[in-house]
């Protein structure tokens, strides 16, 4: 069962460190959904000024007496792989596993990121896959000269890292909330 609208947003924030727990206070305008770091539920909930993330994963609808409809779309995959929140919660915690002196190679990186943002340890296969993406990623992004870079969407608060190794590891932490096992329920 997937989580609800709310939860996702509120999962991506606490995993990155960053959700605001303080209580009460006036409500939050939609177009702050991807600047406000409060919890979803002080979101304003009105038809046509919806958060678009929350929309994608079924947020409860004014309209029908706050019913919430269930559905499987490749946006909701698309908005979890794209969002300057998501983007940026993901570079902050892999620069907070990072900096853990426990966590010295890439296998440990791994387990720490999958313990961290799923809740449970990863697989021998799952390691050797992370581990295998991580040196391949570091790679790729120390080839400066074949790099592009481009301007899409708005922009991320948090700048990636300038190091090819730490970048890999943001990516994998990305890449790692857009896993199934974070937007569901077992």
């Amino acid at each position: 069962l997937r989580l609800d609208a709310e939860v996702v947003r509120d999962s991506v924030l606490a995993v990155g460190g960053s959700l605001d727990f303080a209580r009460s206070g006036p409500d939050i305008d939609y177009v702050e959904g991807e600047k406000v770091l409060r919890r979803s539920l002080y979101f304003r909930h009105a038809y046509e000024k919806q958060m678009r993330m929350l929309t994608l994963f079924d947020a409860a609808s004014p309209n029908e007496c706050y019913r919430r409809t269930i559905s499987i779309v490749p946006q909701q995959a698309l908005a979890l792989a794209n969002s300057p929140m998501v983007v940026a919660q993901s570079r902050k915690l892999a620069a907070t596993l990072s900096a853990d002196s426990a966590i010295a190679d890439d296998s440990a990186f791994v387990t720490a990121g999958f313990e961290t943002v799923l809740s449970r340890p990863p697989t021998a296969d799952e390691v050797a896959a992370c581990v295998e993406f991580l040196s391949a990623e570091r790679g790729r992004l120390a080839q400066t000269g074949t790099l592009s870079s481009f301007d899409a969407g708005p922009a991320i608060d948090t700048p990636p890292a300038a190091d090819p190794a730490q970048r890999a590891r943001e990516n994998l932490v990305q890449v790692l909330i857009n896993h199934t096992d974070f937007v569901t329920r077992r």
